[in-house]
């Protein structure tokens, strides 16, 4: 076991922060200021200092690095470290630790490793690209984000992931998906940056959405576009509606409470209509169930950034309807509007909605005090 030589460790450390430590590409030595690398390695008085010297003299003595005297007549006084990156190897190697440049070579061959796992024939040239893209930005020390800059075991989980998602084919809920890819119920979640609610973000899709995003050309985005679900899909609904399936009318406005309606059966209804003059969306599911109490006979459906079955339902609605937003007044709550109005092609309005609301979520308005549209005075 090599001795410890704290000086020599504050000069590896200085080193791979530098511009040539970190990439690899240098034009010029490094030089460090003697009592700076002695104030970092804790080793600015006494017999610290001494040993510390010391082991800079021998450091130079094979061939490690040059010292510099404050006069060159009198090589006592130390001034500067001079540090070739051509002998990174040996600095590393005397301090018992992985050398920049192999951690970069280590790193750079996990890409190259996954680039050889099967995935689908037509991500192949896409996985290929992206996996070799990585390589040669880990080789000269740019940025892997979001992997780690150290061949970590979390890369090689998440690499080895990837390919797995690409393949998988049908429809299963996420838990249910990473407890066959993962090992466990909330490893895929947490990679792809769920909310509180069991909702993708749109704005921030974690790992999963943005890896998944670069490898197919924006093609796929997240979970969701692979059928990976965080609930099933499903709009809730409260009011009047009809479907006509096989033939036969299910009249959903005889129900009191609110109801859930999968998009599969959204999609396989022959005709759906509704007696409502008006469609609200409501964001919050609170307010949501606190307006389905008055039976008014507007048809109320809960969303924030809307799902796959909500916008369904939305498209296939009456165009003639009026479309209401009923939420939280600020910057995500006008998101949402946005976002409701880009997808479903429907001219969304604001209901109760105000820019600048100090109080700005929808509960904040209190209990309705109208039991009919539009319930607040």
């Amino acid at each position: 076991m090599k001795a410890r030589s704290p000086v020599l460790e504050a000069l590896a450390r200085r080193y791979q922060r530098s511009q040539a430590g970190r990439t690899g590409a240098a034009s010029r030595d490094v030089l460090v200021d003697v009592e700076e690398l002695l104030r970092d390695a804790g080793a600015e008085e006494g017999e610290s200092r001494a040993v510390a010297e010391q082991q800079l003299r021998a450091a130079e003595q094979i061939g490690i690095l040059k010292l510099e005297p404050l006069h060159r007549r009198d090589r006592s006084s130390l001034h500067q470290v001079r540090f070739s990156p051509s002998n990174e190897a040996k600095l590393y190697d005397s301090v018992g630790r992985q050398s920049p440049k192999s951690v970069r070579d280590v790193l750079a061959e996990q890409f190259t490793t996954a680039a050889a796992q099967e995935v689908p024939a037509r991500w192949r040239d896409g996985w290929k690209g992206w996996c070799e893209r990585l390589r040669v930005a880990a080789l000269a020390g740019k940025s892997v984000e979001p992997f780690d800059r150290h061949p970590s075991t979390d890369n090689q989980k998440l690499l080895m992931l990837l390919p797995q998602l690409l393949a998988w084919e049908g429809e299963s809920l996420v838990r249910f998906t990473s407890c066959v890819l993962c090992g466990d119920s909330k490893t895929l979640e947490l990679l792809a940056a769920m909310d509180r609610d069991g909702e993708f973000r749109d704005k921030l899709r974690g790992k999963l959405g943005r890896l998944l995003e670069e490898i197919t050309s924006g093609q796929i985005r997240s979970l969701d576009d692979l059928g990976i679900l965080p609930n099933p899909r499903f709009a809730l609904i409260h009011g009047p509606l009809k479907l006509r399936l096989d033939g036969e009318w299910l009249d959903l406005g005889q129900l009191r409470g609110a109801f859930r309606l999968a998009e599969s059966d959204i999609e396989r209804a022959e005709s759906l209509v509704t007696a409502a003059q008006r469609c609200l969306t409501i964001e919050n599911e609170t307010s949501f169930h606190e307006l389905a109490k008055f039976q008014s006979g507007e048809l109320l459906i809960h969303t924030s950034y809307p799902g796959s079955g909500t916008l369904k339902l939305l498209q296939r609605l009456p165009a003639e309807m009026e479309f209401w937003h009923f939420g939280d007044s600020d910057e995500a709550g006008f998101d949402i509007l946005r976002v409701l109005r880009e997808k479903s092609g429907r001219n969304f309005q604001p209901l109760h909605m105000q820019r600048g609301r100090v109080s700005f979520e929808q509960e904040s308005l209190g209990r309705p005090n109208l039991k009919h549209w539009p319930f607040y005075h």
